[in-house]
């Protein structure tokens, strides 16, 4: 039997007292970066797209960016121990990782014990690559009007997380169209560069579909890249 919506998803509404306690301690090992916003204010609207920068690239932004904000993130992070356990070890560790399958084995089934309470708190959206998408994309622009900025990776990062961002997944193209069509409004995309060992997060102006009349999918993925590049190259590539 098909699970609910009610099943499926985590209300982005819904307090974590756990996790902010998790949170709190989190900040005393994970130092507080220099913020750099092109924007009058921090958004807390729209989509941010980002890169994922390896396992604690979106723990870190979690726990320091200034306002709530929610995540799309793969489906098994918030399935059972099992499936949790196998994402873990075979996705994140092995195959994205490339750690050896000893250490990964060790590591995956310590952290999935508690792993979903993490996804929790960070307001994770579980995403599928079948007839579920939908029920996410519905999702995600419910949490959008709630006032909660959603935060997509949309890198394939099946052989590794880079720095350079490279081979997007038309994914939060299909979400945008969706969005403005549901809405009849252009929903703001900001890119986002963050770094945890330069202890940096940088928030570019946002972009708008609108205004990329007559590019097609292909073309708006690389125009995406190329604005997160843009701040790769300005702000953390090579500087001290």
């Amino acid at each position: 039997m098909a699970k609910s919506k009610k099943e499926i998803y985590v209300h982005t509404k819904r307090k974590q007292p756990v996790f902010a306690v998790v949170k709190f301690f989190l900040r005393l090992f994970i130092h507080k970066p220099k913020i750099i916003n092109y924007n009058d204010k921090i958004p807390t609207d729209g989509i941010i797209i980002a890169p994922h920068r390896g396992k604690w690239g979106p723990l870190f932004l979690c726990i320091h960016y200034p306002e709530k904000i929610s995540y799309i993130g793969a489906h098994p992070m918030l399935g059972n121990y099992k499936e949790r356990f196998h994402y873990l070890r075979d996705v994140l560790y092995i195959q994205k990782l490339h750690r050896k399958k000893f250490g990964a084995t060790l590591a995956a089934g310590f952290e999935a014990i508690f792993s979903k309470m993490i996804y929790k708190g960070m307001h994770l959206i579980p995403s599928y690559d079948d007839y579920r998408f939908l029920n996410t994309i519905n999702y995600v622009c419910k949490t959008i009007e709630n006032g909660l900025p959603v935060v997509v990776f949309p890198e394939n990062s099946d052989q590794g997380y880079d720095d350079e961002m490279h081979d997007f997944h038309p994914g939060f193209v299909k979400l945008i169209q969706f969005y403005n069509r549901r809405y009849k409004c252009d929903v703001p995309v900001y890119p986002l560069y963050e770094h945890l060992k330069k202890k940096l997060i940088v928030i570019d102006k946002p972009f708008y579909l609108s205004e990329l009349q007559g590019m097609n999918e292909e073309e708006i993925c690389r125009y995406a890249e190329d604005r997160i590049n843009k701040l790769y190259f300005e702000h953390i590539k090579d500087k001290n």
